[in-house]
């Protein structure tokens, strides 16, 4: 909750005692019941059904695990390429932990997003990317016969809850490594670069289906 509140105290809380096992039991706990409540959320009387809970307890610690730690190489790697020489480099555990507090932000856009497609506040309109609530820049897509793949992802990637966790991801960087904010805020875009890239890369290589269900 602090850091959706006041991420200032909660960054400079981390810093100074970097821990994460509370934060990414609780990612993996909210990806969880995201994933099992929309496997069995037309047919409930199979919810406790072993078939329906393997499934989510298996991808979400996966996810987490892959999505967390990925991302924070890619950010460790670009502080120390942009490390100025004598610099001591912040430590990874460090920047794991900032990188996983602020996936709060992330995982409140995964649940208003879920909470949001089923209201059937579209309507007739049906949203540029299946399964995803227009957030960002792809709400200027709705009405569109045919959205183009492509377009639509880079769009989407502008989702308010995806720049919001980069502007505090970028706040958090500049806390515990006391860098500039321009060298925090390249790091950011550079790691939203790289996951739009690659969720590009990822549709092309499956044939670029405009029913490829796309997770930021």
């Amino acid at each position: 909750m602090d850091i959706l509140a006041t991420p200032d105290e909660a960054l400079k809380r981390i810093a100074n005692n970097p821990r994460s096992r509370l934060a990414v039991m609780i990612c993996i706990g909210v990806f969880f019941l995201l994933a099992w409540l929309n496997g069995c959320w037309q047919n409930f009387t199979e919810a406790f059904n072993w078939s329906s809970l393997l499934g989510p307890a298996l991808i979400s610690p996966l996810i987490v695990g892959i999505v967390s730690l990925g991302t924070t190489s890619l950010i460790y790697l670009l502080h120390l390429i942009l490390n100025e020489k004598g610099e001591r480099p912040t430590r990874f555990k460090t920047f794991y932990s900032v990188n996983i507090h602020c996936a709060v932000i992330f995982l409140l856009g995964e649940v208003v997003n879920f909470l949001l497609v089923r209201t059937n506040l579209l309507a007739d309109h049906p949203a540029p990317l299946r399964g995803r609530f227009p957030v960002g820049l792809d709400v200027l897509l709705l009405g569109s016969d045919d959205p183009n793949i492509y377009l639509s992802i880079v769009l989407h990637s502008t989702s308010v809850f995806l720049i919001w966790y980069l502007i505090v991801l970028s706040l958090g960087i500049r806390v515990v490594t006391g860098t500039s904010k321009a060298k925090a805020t390249i790091i950011a875009a550079a790691l939203w670069c790289t996951v739009v890239l690659l969720a590009l890369g990822a549709v092309y290589a499956a044939g670029g289906g405009t029913t490829i269900r796309i997770r930021f």
